[in-house]
C-alpha cells in the first residue's frame, strides 16, 4: 500500500482506537463552534468598523456629543480618555530608555512639536549604565522580518512538498450556465488530469486565502477587482502560484461593452453601474499573470487589452450532460409526443431580458415565417420582450419560465430547429457557441448568426445554417421547416461535428493538459518531516525555537528529506488566517497567536485543529516532530493518531506534565516535586479544575508516541518519575554551534566581565543577579546584560533607579554570526536559573568558548558544568549571599581567567550530532530499509 492509500484508509495507530476516535470527533466539534464563534466576532466587528467610518456615524457626532453633555457623561468621558493615555505614556515611560521613550512617545501621540532638549538622550542618565547599543529602530526587528518575509515570494520550487496536487478555483458561483460550464467542467478536466480541484466564492475572503495556501495553481473566474479580490490575486502571487484570470464574456472592455444593444434600455444609473464593473473586471485581469477565455476571439481581445497571455479552454460536453442526453433519446414518452405532433417548434432559450437586442436581428424573419406558416409554433424560455409585429402572432407563441438545465434541454428536444440570434457586434464574436452545442446534442439543427464563435464550428447549410439578415434569417428558417429530412440531416451532421471536437476528454487533451499538464510525480521518495513549534524564524525565541529552527534547516541539506514546519506567529498585522512562506528554502505554515487565550486553550486550542489537519493531508509526512507546542494544543497530536502518522515528541520542558510550564509557583520558588501530585499543585492552581483531565490527557498522548526525546538525563528522569516508560525515553543533546574563531587572549589586569543573556526574565534569575551586583563593593568588574526582547518589539529592561559599584551595560541579542565576539567579551556566564532546565544551550554555548559558567544545580543546564573545574554550581533556592560569595572570590581572583581554557569542552554536542542522532531515530520509527544520504 502506498503513503497516500495508508493515509486516508488507516485509522488507528494504537490499541486506544475507539478513545482516539472520540477525541478526534470531540476536537472537530469543538473546533467547529470555536470557528463559528469567532467568525461571528469578527463581523460583528466589521460592521461596528463601517459604521464608525459611515458619513451618517460623522454626521451624527455632535448629537452624540448633546448627548452625552446632557447626560453629563462628557466630562467623565474624557477624563477617562486622558487617564488611559497618561497612564499609558506613564508604561511606556519606566518600560524604556530616555531616547526610546521620546521616540515611542511620538510616534504613539503623532505629536511633532516636543523641543529636542526636553528628551535630550544625557538628560537623568545613571553614569554607571551604558544604553549606547540600544536604540528606537532595532526595536521592531522581527516586525521587520515578518513584513519582509510576506513581501517576498515563495520560492515555487516549495510546492513539490504537496501531496494533494491542489488547483484552486475562486468564482463567481451565482450564474448557473457560468458556473455549469467554466467551473464545474473546469473541475472534471483537472480531475481527469489527477489534479485535486477545491471551489471557493470569491466573496468568501476568508475560505478563499486559506485555500490559497494549500494549491499549486489557483484560477480566478469571472472575478471583479475589489479590494478583497485583489489582496487574494496578490496572495497568489506572493505564493507564486502565477493566477489565472477566467471570463466568457466581453465585460472587462468598457468601450466594446458600451456597444451592446440593451445598453440604450438601460437608465444612466445602471449603464454606469455595468460600465464600472467592466473596469473592476478589467482591474482583476491585468493583476493577474495569465488569462483563460472561452473562444478564441475573448483570448486575444484579452491579449488587446494588456494581458500578457491568454489561452482558451472552449465550452464542452461534459459526462453529467451526456447522461442527460441518453436518458432523453431513450425516452419514449418525448420520441412519441414528437413523432405525433403536427407542429413544427422553433425554440429559443433567451435567459434573462439583456437578449431582447440581440433577438431583433431575426426577429422580422422569423415574424414572417410564422405569418406564413401556421403550423409553426415560436416557444421562449426564459425573459424576452417581443416586438409590436408578434403581437398578432401570441396564438403561435409558447412562453415558458427560466428552467433548469435538465428540464431545458427536454424542451428543446421536443423542438425541431433552435436559433441563436446575436447583435453583429465584437462583443458577441466574444461569445462561446453553447445555444449550437445544446441543440446538437440533442441532434436538433441550429440557425445562428454570423459571429466569429459560430462561423468557426458551423458549415452553412452543412452542419447548420449562419444567418446575416432579416432575409437569411426567414430563407435558412423556411428550408427547415418545410423538410423534415433536412432536418434530420443537418442535426445528424451536427452531432457529428460537435462529438469530434467537444467531447469532455478531447477538451482536456487539447486544450487544458497543454496549459496545467499533469501532477509532476516526484522521482525520488524523500522522508517527510513535519516540524511542530509554538515559534519559528525570524521569530528566534526561547530555547525550543532555536532547536527546531537549526534542526529544520540541517534536515533540509539532506537531499533525501523534506522538512515541512507549522507554527504561530506574534506579529500579525491585519493579515489574518493560516499563511505560508518560505525562510531559506523551508515551507512554513503560520497561524496568528492568541494573545489572550484562556488557561484551558493554552494546551487544548481548538481554534488550530482544522488548520493543521490540512496541512496533515496536504504534506502526509512520515512523522511529525513537536518541540513546544504550548498555545497549539494537545489535540495535534491525537491528529496524528487519527491519521496513523507516527509522532516524536520532545520534552523541553515540564509543560506536559505541569499547567506551570517551568514549575515555578506563584511566589517565584521552584516546585520540588519529582512525583507531580495534583492534590499539591491545587494549591498553586486554585480552581483548575482541568488539572487532572490535562495530566491523563498528556500522559495518555506520551506514552502512545512512537519516541519521547529529553535534551539531558535530568530531564528524562522527571517524566520517568511521573510514569513514563524510560525505554520510550531517550536522551538527544541539543547541539551547539562551535566557535569560528580562536578566544583572544584576556588582557592581564582588566576588569572581571559578567555576562547574563536572559533578560528581565525573574524565572531566569534576573532579579537575584541584579541584587548581588549591587551589594559587590568591589568596582573592577563589569556586568553586559543582553535586552532579549528588543527584536520582540519592546525594551523590557528598566536600570534607571540602581546604583552599582561596577560597570553594567545592556547590549542587544547576538545571533550566530556575533555569538563569538559576545562571548569573547566575558569572562563569566551567569545561569542561575530557578527551575531544573531541560538543557541550557547558553550554558554550552559558553563553555565551548572558554567561559567560566555560575549555574544551578541540579537541572540539566549543569550537566556540562564541572564545579570548581569550569564553573560554579549554587542552589535552586535563590540566596542571593551564595551567589555573591562565589562572585567576590572569583573578583578576587581574576588571573586565573587570563589563561583559562575549559579542559571538558569537546564533550558538548554538535547540530550535526543531533541531526545525524534524530534521522537515526527516524528511520528507525518509519522506514527502517531506508538510507539517508547527506
Amino acid at each position: 500500500m502506498d503513503k497516500k492509500n495508508k493515509f486516508e484508509t488507516s485509522h488507528h495507530i494504537n490499541q486506544n482506537e475507539k478513545l482516539v476516535q472520540e477525541l478526534y470527533l470531540a476536537f472537530l466539534l469543538q473546533s467547529n463552534a470555536f470557528t463559528e464563534l469567532n467568525e461571528q466576532v469578527e463581523y460583528q466587528n466589521k460592521l461596528i468598523q463601517r459604521i464608525k467610518h459611515s458619513i451618517s456615524w460623522k454626521i451624527t457626532l455632535p448629537l452624540r456629543i448633546a448627548y452625552y453633555l446632557k447626560k453629563k457623561q462628557f466630562r467623565s468621558h474624557v477624563k477617562t480618555r486622558i487617564k488611559q493615555k497618561f497612564s499609558s505614556g506613564c508604561a511606556l515611560y519606566k518600560n524604556c530608555k530616555i531616547k526610546l521613550f521620546e521616540y515611542k512617545l511620538r510616534s504613539y501621540l503623532k505629536f511633532k512639536f516636543f523641543p529636542n532638549f526636553l528628551f535630550h538622550n544625557n538628560y537623568f542618565k545613571n553614569p554607571t549604565v551604558s544604553t549606547s547599543k540600544i536604540d528606537a529602530p532595532s526595536l521592531i526587528t522581527y516586525a521587520d522580518q515578518f513584513k519582509s518575509i510576506r513581501k517576498k515570494n515563495v520560492n515555487p520550487t516549495s510546492l513539490r512538498i504537496f501531496v494533494n496536487n491542489m488547483i484552486l478555483i475562486v468564482a463567481e458561483v451565482t450564474l448557473p450556465q457560468c458556473y455549469k460550464y467554466r467551473v464545474l467542467q473546469k473541475k472534471r478536466y483537472l480531475e481527469a488530469l489527477g489534479w485535486v480541484v477545491t471551489i471557493v466564492d470569491w466573496r468568501d475572503e476568508k475560505k478563499a486565502f486559506f485555500a490559497l495556501q494549500f494549491c499549486c495553481h489557483v484560477i480566478f473566474y469571472r472575478v471583479p477587482g475589489f479590494q478583497s479580490v485583489l489582496q487574494q490575486i496578490q496572495e497568489a502571487k506572493r505564493l507564486s502560484l502565477n493566477p489565472w484570470w477566467e471570463v466568457d464574456d466581453l465585460i472587462f472592455d468598457k468601450s466594446l461593452y458600451s456597444e451592446c444593444g440593451f445598453m440604450d434600455f438601460l437608465s444612466k444609473s445602471e449603464k454606469k453601474l455595468l460600465l464600472s464593473g467592466a473596469e473592476l473586471y478589467r482591474k482583476a485581469m491585468l493583476t493577474c499573470e495569465h488569462g483563460i477565455a472561452s473562444t478564441r476571439t475573448l483570448s486575444q481581445l484579452m491579449v488587446n487589452a494588456g494581458l500578457k497571455k491568454a489561452y482558451t479552454i472552449e465550452n464542452s460536453l461534459d459526462k453529467e450532460t451526456l447522461e442527460i442526453i441518453e436518458n432523453i433519446k431513450n425516452d419514449d414518452l418525448i420520441r412519441s409526443k414528437k413523432e405525433k405532433k403536427t407542429t413544427i417548434v422553433i425554440l429559443y432559450g433567451s435567459g434573462t431580458s439583456t437578449h431582447d437586442t440581440d433577438f431583433l436581428v431575426a426577429a422580422q424573419g422569423i415574424a414572417a415565417v410564422l405569418i406564413k406558416n401556421a403550423n409553426v409554433q415560436f416557444w421562449i424560455v426564459g425573459e424576452l420582450q417581443l416586438p409590436e409585429m408578434f403581437k398578432k402572432l401570441t396564438n403561435q407563441i409558447k412562453r415558458i419560465p427560466f428552467q433548469s438545465f435538465e428540464r431545458y434541454l427536454r424542451l428543446l428536444a421536443y423542438a425541431d430547429i433552435s436559433i441563436a440570434p446575436l447583435e453583429n457586434i465584437t462583443f458577441n464574436d466574444g461569445k462561446s457557441n453553447i445555444k449550437y452545442l445544446e441543440a446538437s446534442m440533442l441532434e436538433i439543427p441550429s440557425v445562428c448568426s454570423a459571429t466569429q464563435t459560430f462561423k468557426d464550428i458551423i458549415k452553412d447549410n452543412v452542419n447548420g445554417f449562419l444567418a446575416s439578415s432579416s432575409q437569411k434569417w426567414e430563407d435558412k428558417i423556411t428550408l427547415l421547416t418545410q423538410s423534415s429530412s433536412l432536418r434530420r440531416q443537418i442535426g445528424n451532421k451536427a452531432w457529428n461535428t460537435i462529438t469530434q471536437i467537444y467531447l469532455p476528454e478531447i477538451i482536456c487533451k487539447q486544450q487544458v493538459e497543454p496549459i496545467f499538464g499533469k501532477p509532476i510525480v516526484p522521482k525520488n521518495n524523500p522522508l517527510k518531516v513535519l516540524i511542530v513549534n509554538v515559534y519559528y524564524d525570524p521569530y528566534r525565541f526561547g530555547g525550543a525555537t532555536l532547536v527546531a529552527s537549526e534542526m529544520a534547516k540541517r534536515f533540509h541539506s539532506h537531499k533525501n528529506v523534506e522538512v515541512v514546519i507549522f507554527t504561530l506567529r506574534p506579529f500579525d498585522e491585519g493579515v489574518p488566517g493560516l499563511r505560508r512562506y518560505s525562510i531559506e528554502g523551508i515551507n512554513v505554515f503560520s497561524l496568528p497567536m492568541n494573545s489572550t487565550l484562556s488557561s484551558v486553550e493554552n494546551f487544548l486550542n481548538s481554534n488550530v485543529s482544522h488548520a493543521f489537519e490540512e496541512v496533515l493531508k496536504l504534506i502526509q509526512p512520515d512523522i511529525v516532530h513537536f518541540h513546544s507546542i504550548q498555545h497549539l494544543g494537545l489535540q495535534l497530536p491525537v491528529l496524528c493518531q487519527y491519521h496513523a502518522i507516527p509522532y516524536v515528541i520532545t520534552l523541553h520542558d515540564a509543560w506536559w506534565l505541569c499547567d506551570r510550564q517551568f514549575m515555578i509557583k506563584p511566589d517565584g520558588k521552584y516546585c520540588f516535586q519529582n512525583e507531580i501530585d495534583l492534590v499539591v499543585c491545587q494549591f498553586c492552581q486554585l480552581g483548575k479544575n482541568y488539572l487532572e483531565a490535562r495530566m491523563v490527557l498528556s500522559k495518555e498522548i506520551l506514552n502512545n508516541s512512537s519516541l519521547l526525546l529529553s535534551p539531558s538525563d535530568s530531564h528524562r528522569n522527571l517524566y520517568i518519575h511521573n510514569g513514563i516508560d524510560k525505554e520510550k525515553i531517550k536522551v538527544n543533546r541539543n547541539g551547539v554551534i562551535r566557535p569560528k574563531n580562536k578566544r583572544p587572549k584576556r588582557l592581564p589586569s582588566s576588569r572581571l566581565r559578567f555576562g547574563f543573556v536572559a533578560g528581565d526574565e525573574r524565572v531566569k534569575g534576573y532579579d537575584l543577579i541584579l541584587n548581588v551586583f549591587q551589594s559587590l563593593t568591589q568596582s573592577e568588574w563589569e556586568l553586559k546584560i543582553v535586552n532579549n526582547k528588543i527584536s520582540m518589539g519592546h525594551a523590557s529592561i528598566n536600570l534607571m533607579n540602581r546604583q552599582f559599584s561596577g560597570l553594567v551595560s545592556l547590549v542587544p541579542p547576538y545571533n550566530y554570526d556575533s555569538m563569538d565576539k559576545f562571548f569573547y567579551g566575558i569572562d563569566v556566564l551567569l545561569f542561575p536559573s530557578q527551575w531544573k532546565e531541560s538543557y541550557g544551550l547558553t550554558v554550552r554555548e559558553a563553555l565551548l568558548r572558554d567561559v567560566w559558567v555560575i549555574c544551578t544545580h541540579p537541572g540539566g543546564q549543569s550537566e556540562d558544568v564541572i564545579d570548581g573545574i569550569n564553573g560554579n554550581y549554587i542552589s535552586l533556592s535563590g540566596d542571593v549571599s551564595e551567589l555573591k560569595n562565589i562572585v567576590e572570590h572569583l573578583l578576587n581572583n581574576v588571573s586565573k581567567f587570563d589563561n583559562y581554557i575549559n579542559p571538558y569542552k569537546e564533550q558538548i554536542a554538535t547540530l550535526d550530532q543531533q541531526v545525524n542522532e534524530l534521522l537515526m531515530y527516524y528511520r528507525q520509527i518509519t522506514q527502517p530499509e531506508y538510507s539517508f544520504q547527506p
